[in-house]
């Protein structure tokens, strides 16, 4: 009788007994993470502007303007550096000039700027230097007032100094940014963009798919039609012979790769396009927009209303972002409009963050707030699907708003990409 009391008190035991299990995420085939250090007032972001500089710059911003048409100019004035138009007819660089410096004079303290031009030959040479660099580092932004303010006069009068010549070798231009330390400091806690002023159409790239160097003058319709030289009229490659033959088709695919591959390295591409054929056009618009899709800065709107996305744009009520994704500006005045914009997007919200990837699902997001993992709540945080943001509220919110340099609050974002 002792083995089977003693078996049943076992039993009883074991019946008694509780066990609290830790949830188990399954393994996924890809994941990243994004991870930052917030401080109460945001250190000031690091922005490299790569300036367009190329032939087409001397164009007018608006082709029909009387100034720009004889008698009072030439014949298809901005053509060349020998038919140039007259000081009369605002051209995409004299307008690109008047709105930096209003920006920079006024502005030039927003970040830490630095510069940097392509082409830097008369072709097709990519931007192979810093025109000027950022700023010296430093952990905070207390007394740096005076350093930032030299960069920017060093910008203006750089700027200001701009002779457009050459092609537009954007994608490689970008590429070399992606090597510049000042953007790849992972101990400076301070956010990366890389913000492209361009007319819109990459050229110079020699290994281009769509390359009509193989069939020279056999070229079909359909080989044509994807060069689309962006040095001759549409449907012809009267332009893409010879030495440009690989150099003068457009180069959307790699300018898009090369957006992609700085984002990888946690630097975000805000695009900017000047000239009304952005507005009209049916290349440069797509191109930029695909640039600026990829680049995480998209045009937001996130009241929902087109008057966010400004002229001739539209905004996409379920996403919140605009159907332009990249900042238009016809001329001047719009240009400067557009650079305030992004100036406001700078100064950010401590308790908003955009993540770099998407998710496959809302529940494969976990956020670790200074190693500890949270759940989404009122009293946390939420996540929108749709446009990909974290919101942190309540006391989650003003830590992170009280947060400083020295003690800074460690936000980790774990994104399940797929399965």
């Amino acid at each position: 009788m002792r083995p089977v009391a003693l078996l049943a008190l076992m039993v009883a035991a074991s019946a008694c007994q509780t066990y609290d299990f830790e949830r188990v995420i399954p393994l996924a085939v890809a994941q990243t993470t994004d991870k930052t250090k917030v401080a109460s007032k945001r250190l000031k972001p690091n922005v490299m502007l790569l300036v367009d500089n190329s032939g087409s710059m001397l164009l007018p911003t608006k082709k029909d303007l009387p100034a720009c048409l004889p008698p009072q100019a030439p014949v298809n004035c901005g053509n060349s550096a020998s038919n140039q138009c007259p000081a009369s007819c605002p051209t995409r660089v004299s307008e690109l000039k008047s709105a930096m410096s209003t920006f920079l004079q006024g502005s030039g303290t927003i970040a830490r700027l630095g510069v940097s031009v392509f082409p830097t030959g008369n072709l097709c040479q990519p931007a192979s230097n810093i025109d000027v660099q950022l700023p010296p580092p430093t952990s905070t932004d207390t007394g740096a007032e005076s350093d930032l303010t030299t960069a920017a006069n060093q910008i203006n009068a750089r700027i200001q100094a701009l002779t457009p010549q050459g092609g537009t070798p954007t994608g490689s231009s970008l590429e070399f940014l992606g090597t510049y330390g000042g953007l790849n400091d992972a101990a400076d806690f301070r956010d990366d963009f890389v913000l492209l002023l361009t007319d819109g159409l990459p050229n110079c790239n020699d290994t281009n798919p769509t390359a009509l160097c193989a069939c020279g003058a056999a070229c079909s319709v359909a080989q044509i039609n994807a060069c689309s030289c962006t040095t001759a009229s549409s449907g012809s490659s009267s332009g893409c012979a010879s030495a440009l033959c690989a150099k003068g088709c457009l180069d959307q695919d790699g300018a898009v790769q090369k957006v992609k591959d700085l984002k990888q390295k946690g630097v975000r591409t805000i695009v900017v396009g000047f000239g009304a054929d952005l507005g009209a056009g049916t290349i440069g618009p797509v191109v930029l927009n695909a640039m600026a899709s990829e680049g995480g800065f998209a045009r937001e709107c996130l009241n929902g209303t087109d008057a966010e996305c400004g002229t001739g744009n539209t905004c996409d009520t379920t996403t919140k972002r605009c159907s332009s994704a990249f900042f238009q500006a016809s001329n001047g005045a719009e240009l400067a409009a557009a650079l305030a914009k992004i100036s406001e997007a700078f100064k950010g919200d401590p308790c908003v963050f955009t993540l770099s990837s998407s998710p496959s699902d809302p529940r494969y997001l976990s956020v670790v707030i200074d190693n500890q993992s949270l759940a989404a709540g009122p009293t946390t945080y939420s996540y929108d699907f749709s446009t990909n943001k974290v919101t942190f509220v309540g006391a989650l919110c003003d830590r992170l708003k009280t947060s400083t340099p020295q003690n800074p609050v460690n936000v980790e974002f774990r994104i399940v990409e797929r399965f």
